[in-house]
């Protein structure tokens, strides 16, 4: 054997090592590895995608909604962290239903104007509630990330959440 790799394998072996005393020492290291490699196979970054309705919502798309458009990022880290936009055609009744669940409020043109200039990053997609703010009924409310914006004229809704 090669200095080199007589090398890599004492190295190797030490690794394995620690990581055996670290499981026995800590059992609760396997979760925290388990969750590190969930997180590294569920990364990613994924536009227009029919399976970004699951991602987002760990559920089937409702048949009362249409996506348009769609954005969802999921970062590698062990902690659950995303961030996703769409835009849907929906019926109104699952309108009401989504701004209920969220517990979502209609905010005053105002703060409706400065949300969206606080809101805009380089990661929001441009076909994100394009229109000047007054085209849009804004929802929010304390404590939420995202907001919904519904456009006045042709009823699209346009959301994003984010976990980071």
């Amino acid at each position: 054997m090669s200095k080199h790799i007589k090398t890599v394998f004492v190295v190797l072996v030490s690794l394995v090592a620690l990581l055996v005393i670290a499981f026995l020492l800590k059992p609760d290291v396997i979760p925290f590895f388990a969750m590190q490699a969930d997180s590294i196979l569920h990364a990613g970054t994924w536009e227009d995608d029919p399976k970004n309705w699951y991602r987002a919502f760990n559920e089937e798309q409702p048949a009362q909604v249409k996506v348009i458009h769609s954005k969802y990022w999921r970062s590698n880290h062990f902690t659950y962290e995303f961030f996703y936009y769409f835009e849907v055609e929906a019926t109104p009744a699952w309108r009401d239903a989504f701004l209920r669940k969220r517990g979502l409020a209609l905010v005053s043109p105002s703060s409706a104007r400065s949300f969206r200039t606080n809101t805009h990053s380089d990661d929001t997609p441009n076909w994100f509630a394009p229109q000047p703010v007054d085209i849009y009924d804004v929802w929010d409310k304390a404590g939420y990330f995202g907001s919904v914006w519904i456009n006045k004229t042709n009823g699209h809704i346009f959301f994003y959440d984010e976990q980071v």
